[in-house]
């Protein structure tokens, strides 16, 4: 007697019915997902989750965005001509004394708001060259027209202004040409 068919067929899988699996699988499911709905209600902020339960994308943006439609909340030429002044007298990354210098002016700007105008002024988006750097609007409006030279010639522009690139292509640029390097920022007294 030939007894391999007969222990293949008592280790086999006992048949079953995909259907009965299928409908286990699926209830196990809903009875989760049941339960973070459940969790998600109970320690999710207000307006997180939908009603249905799923978390709704729209909480995630962001709320704080400030429009700034006064028209005396605009920036114009008396606060350029005071950031002149400011960095002439205390110089790139002095900020707040800038600010206390011409509170009528930029008195109601955050520090960040002075920077980024500095930045545009001077044409470039990175500062780091310039970190105490003290000049006049000749001298910044120098500083800017050397930054827009070295973007053309880095395709670096953006915006106006010069960009660093993944590349490294300004800073490439600056080792190749030391006699431009030594214009930017504190290179230029």
């Amino acid at each position: 007697m030939d007894v391999e068919p007969l222990r293949q067929q008592q280790h086999a899988e006992p048949p079953h019915d995909t259907r009965q699996a299928d409908n286990e699988e699926a209830r196990q499911l809903a009875e989760r997902r049941a339960w973070v709905h459940h969790m998600r209600a109970a320690f999710s902020p207000e307006g997180m989750c939908r009603p249905d339960g799923e978390i709704d994308q729209d909480f995630f943006k962001p709320k704080n965005i400030i429009i700034r439609l006064k028209e005396d909340e605009k920036w114009g030429a008396a606060q350029r001509e005071a950031l002149y002044r400011g960095l002439e007298r205390f110089g790139v990354g002095k900020w707040n004394y800038i600010i206390q210098a011409a509170p009528a002016e930029l008195g109601r700007y955050s520090d960040t708001d002075v920077r980024v105008h500095a930045a545009r002024m001077l044409g470039s988006q990175s500062l780091a060259r310039h970190v105490g750097w003290k000049g006049d609007k000749v001298a910044v409006d120098a500083q800017r027209a050397l930054h827009l030279r070295i973007a053309e010639a880095c395709s670096c522009l953006k915006n106006g202004v010069l960009v660093e690139n993944d590349e490294g292509a300004v800073a490439r640029y600056l080792e190749e040409h030391p006699e431009v390097a030594a214009q930017i920022g504190n290179g230029v007294q």
